[in-house]
């Protein structure tokens, strides 16, 4: 299996939530216009305003290195509202992909079982 993907929890600083939606809209125009290889990326937001899940799903490594060099630029100003507190990455990432993710604080867990349809 070559795909990978991952979830991000961000926990929103207090009176950010309208903010980190308008940047988060931004983040989906870019991705769905610009990245092939992102095969999904969904954000949901908690029913108090205070998280987000983004799930974000690749057809290979390199996809996601290309995503990463794409919103790269961009994250420090989200981080600044919304600090990531979790971040799960599920598949066989290459190592090239577990290294530009140790930065955010990822755990990893490959896959042993299982398929898609």
């Amino acid at each position: 299996m070559t795909k990978v993907s991952y979830i991000i929890q961000w926990t929103i600083n207090d009176g950010e939530v309208d903010n980190f939606k308008t940047m988060a809209s931004g983040f989906v125009s870019s991705v769905q216009d610009g990245e092939p290889g992102t095969l999904g990326y969904q954000w949901y937001i908690s029913e108090d305003g205070k998280h987000c899940l983004l799930e974000e799903t690749f057809e290979s490594s390199e996809a996601l290195l290309t995503h990463l060099g794409n919103v790269g630029p961009s994250l420090p100003g989200i981080l600044e509202i919304a600090p990531i507190t979790r971040l799960e990455v599920r598949g066989n990432a290459s190592a090239e992909a577990r290294e530009a993710l140790a930065g955010l604080g990822a755990s990893h867990f490959a896959q042993f079982a299982g398929f898609d349809r």
